[in-house]
């Protein structure tokens, strides 16, 4: 297998046979039988009647051995990932799979994101410890699809090339079919997590496509101020907040009612932007965006309710630069109605935690109160 990489290097995956590396006197592997020179040999001869001619040295080279189409590294799954929510781990110490579909890094870097943004809640005081124990449940979820997903790809590379001497063999079919099943789960984004008390998926009807458990899809809108793209993935740091997309849908007269009730609500003591941020500083815990069914051409951002516009790159419009060529058409694109306002809740970790139409505002304040701590105004 071949995979381009940064600096026009490339990566290769080299089938070797076990006589290449095993010890026939101890029967174990003696990486002092393997070079990288040899290893590019037998790249060579597969490459055949191609040339492959590195213009520099071999940066890095190992080698990972098979038996029996089962990984010797171990494709295994830890029973726990903490004990009493208080010692934790992640990533390596955790799970182990095979190289193949490049998903180390990957992995223990979502684990330790998706745990670092809860520790980090509950040490300052603002969520319940009970909410560590998703961090196990979803983490631990992903890490058994992995394993299932990587013994299927393992199987695949461990396997014989189909020839016309070999048509039991995997073909490139295969592979492509693979490749193409997988994609979502290899980059990550198809990861999807459970319901559970950060994943409420009870108004998911208000926006089909916009799946809740899974991460926010990109998707270009235009800022309101100034009629500059912007992708809303840039809005979405990872800084620990919760960021709430409010889809106020269109501003036309007949809806001006229905928003100021909205705003009053969430102006009260009790509204969940006034309860759990410490110090009723709102910006601290939630970063507010809100996405207007408008024209760029005739839209005054200054038309939108202050708390809706906690900063002025902060209203944007569902429609296209002034090219033409970028943003437009997400409202339909998420399946969310321009009639209503609809709230989307992004966890700090990027993943969608709720979806709920502002008619069920108390379903959203349950949903906060199920994990995080109120603090007094």
């Amino acid at each position: 297998m071949v995979i381009p990489r940064e600096g026009d290097k490339v990566r290769l995956y080299v089938q070797l046979s076990e006589s290449d590396i095993v010890d026939p006197g101890t029967g174990r592997v003696d990486k002092t039988r393997m070079s990288s020179e040899q290893i590019l040999e037998v790249a060579r001869k597969s490459f055949h009647p191609f040339h492959i001619c590195p213009s520099s040295d071999v940066e890095w080279w190992t080698i990972y051995i098979t038996v029996s189409l089962s990984w010797v590294v171990g494709q295994r799954v830890a029973s726990r990932y903490s004990v009493e929510d208080r010692v934790f781990i992640a990533g390596d110490a955790c799970h182990t799979h095979s190289p193949k579909a490049g998903q180390g890094m990957n992995a223990s870097m979502n684990d330790t994101h998706n745990l670092a943004w809860k520790i980090v809640q509950v040490l300052r005081g603002c969520a319940k410890p009970s909410m560590l124990k998703t961090y196990e449940a979803e983490r631990r979820k992903y890490a058994q699809d992995l394993i299932d997903f990587d013994k299927q790809f393992a199987a695949l590379f461990s396997g014989k090339p189909r020839t016309t001497d070999n048509q039991d063999g995997v073909s490139h079919e295969e592979f492509l079919k693979a490749f193409q099943t997988f994609g979502g789960f290899t980059s990550g984004i198809g990861v999807h997590y459970s319901p559970s008390v950060i994943v409420s998926t009870k108004h998911q009807k208000c926006a089909e496509n916009l799946i809740i458990g899974e991460r926010m899809l990109p998707q270009v809108f235009v800022r309101a101020a100034d009629t500059r793209p912007v992708e809303i993935q840039d809005l979405l740091p990872a800084d620990i907040r919760f960021k709430i997309l409010v889809f106020l849908g269109t501003m036309k007269e007949s809806r001006l009612m229905e928003i100021n009730t909205l705003v009053n609500e969430l102006t009260s003591p009790t509204s969940f932007l006034r309860k759990y941020p410490m110090g009723g500083q709102t910006s601290s815990m939630f970063d507010i965006t809100t996405i207007v069914a408008g024209d760029k051409w005739n839209f005054n951002y200054l038309s939108v309710p202050v708390i809706f516009r906690p900063h002025w790159s902060k209203v944007l419009l569902d429609d296209t630069d002034v090219t033409g060529r970028k943003g437009g058409g997400a409202y339909s694109r998420f399946g969310i109605s321009t009639e209503e306002v609809t709230f989307v809740i992004v966890r700090p970790d990027g993943y969608v935690g709720m979806i709920a139409p502002a008619t069920a505002l108390e379903d959203v304040h349950a949903y906060f109160a199920s994990f995080l701590i109120a603090h007094a105004v």
